[in-house]
């Protein structure tokens, strides 16, 4: 098997080479779960005996990822995702090739002797087979569990969408994966993704809901998916919610239309459409870069006792001053609301590690003493304010003032919008009058984040 970079091989398929061992004795390669195979070995079977005018194969899969190992001989091998097809020749024991879900393949002209190994991410079911190729290549939505092995199909689609930002990459959704049984799914039509949903299973409350982990979680679509494509990729989720995972309600959080980079409120419509009942209403500040409401005369008056103090904005490390913020954060928090920070001074920096040009900490100083700061999520379109936070000493002194007028007016003005987060509690049954009346200070009005719940 040769590496032809001329041939496009069908999307999220690709070559495996395995370690290769060899010396006067003959050779030897291995392959090892996860390390070499890109997932978890499930099943494994082989085939052998073949004739040659013989074919296998003649199918796709819904959910099962596989790996192909030519072991002995050789035999040709038609790979087609519905858009993009290959005729790839298999013939080194030491190569693999990856057909992740809905990839159709057939198998033929097999040389005499040929034994094929195939290494799958699921066990046997017939259900999971589709055998009919001109139904393959309809025009029907057909979902698919996320897998590890799509990691990288999912990521790429995420950088190339029109609302997908950093936190639904799989490097942010993942990093607490032991907290949320993910059920996440990727939805194609003829073969081509065409929208994600990030999504975590409450298997006791027989609930699929955007995913927990999350602050959105709703369909993830290309520039050229439509309203008509909301339709039915709605009606695919809850067919296979229903009848692959066994529950009865969907929890959905749309991506807010601000996070945006073309209109992509198709979601919207889909959900009118299947009777979605709003479960929840949260405020949040924000301000349009482009038409900025003037900081009121209170900020004002805080910024110039920030300048007469000498203070200064600067960007912190994280390694050396997270965990000075991070102290004064979770005295805040439990002194107001008897809470903690949503995540642990590690977990905020493991993920800064992963996006450091997305996760940013600013600080207000006097000198070397940190008076107050805020972690900043940059998602290219909206700069939001993750967590904010000042000692009563920097809320004396005009800190957040300051820190504000200068992220506003320098650090992020080429931001289509700052966002300054929620100020609502209990499901939006309570706001929180002095926090908001902060940030609208700053120039924020009100987005509304809704969250929606369909019965079915």
């Amino acid at each position: 098997m040769s590496k032809d970079t001329t041939v496009k091989l069908p999307r999220g398929c690709r070559i495996i080479d395995f370690p290769r061992i060899e010396d006067d004795r003959g050779a030897l390669s291995f392959a090892e779960s996860v390390n070499h195979i890109p997932f978890h070995i499930e099943r494994m079977f082989w085939m052998y005996n073949i004739p040659k005018d013989k074919t296998r194969g003649g199918h796709s899969h819904l959910e099962a990822s596989q790996v192909l190992v030519p072991v002995t001989g050789s035999f040709m091998l038609l790979i087609d995702d519905g858009t993009d097809k290959a005729d790839i020749l298999m013939d080194s024991a030491s190569k693999g090739i990856l057909l992740p879900p809905g990839i159709w393949c057939e198998l033929r002209d097999f040389a005499p002797g040929t034994s094929v190994m195939v290494f799958t991410s699921h066990p046997f079911r017939m259900e999971d087979y589709v055998i009919d190729h001109p139904e393959y290549s309809s025009n029907r939505v057909t979902a698919v569990a996320y897998e590890p092995a799509d990691r990288e199909i999912w990521n790429r689609f995420v950088k190339s969408s029109k609302n997908g930002t950093f936190l639904l990459d799989r490097g942010y959704m993942d990093y607490h994966s032991d907290r949320f049984t993910d059920c996440s799914l990727m939805f194609y039509k003829k073969g081509v993704l065409i929208a994600l949903l990030p999504a975590n299973l409450r298997k006791d409350e027989q609930t699929v809901q955007s995913h927990g982990g999350l602050t959105y979680g709703g369909l993830v679509t290309s520039a050229s998916f439509t309203a008509e494509d909301a339709l039915e990729v709605f009606s695919c989720a809850i067919e296979y919610m229903k009848n692959t995972l066994g529950v009865n309600r969907w929890i959905y959080a749309p991506i807010p239309y601000i996070y945006c980079s073309l209109p992509a409120e198709e979601d919207m419509y889909a959900l009118f459409r299947n009777g979605a009942t709003v479960r929840k209403t949260e405020v949040a500040s924000v301000v349009d870069m482009a038409n900025r409401i003037p900081f009121r005369d209170s900020r004002k008056y805080g910024i110039s006792k920030a300048k007469k103090r000498g203070l200064q904005v600067v960007e912190g490390n994280f390694e050396s001053d997270l965990e000075t913020f991070w102290n004064i954060l979770g005295s805040l928090l439990h002194d107001k609301f008897d809470s903690k920070p949503v995540h642990t001074l590690d977990e905020m920096r493991l993920l800064q590690s992963r996006f450091p040009d997305n996760i940013k900490l600013y600080l207000v100083k006097d000198a070397d003493k940190v008076l107050a700061g805020t972690v900043i999520y940059d998602t290219g379109t909206v700069a939001r304010t993750q967590y904010i936070a000042a000692s009563a000493e920097g809320k004396n002194c005009g800190a957040l003032d300051m820190l504000f007028w200068n992220l506003l007016g320098e650090t992020y003005s080429q931001r289509k919008y700052f966002d300054f987060g929620g100020s609502t509690l209990y499901g939006g049954n309570h706001l929180n009058e002095g926090l908001i009346f902060q940030k609208e200070g700053f120039g924020g009005r009100t987005v509304v984040f809704n969250t929606y719940e369909m019965l079915f």
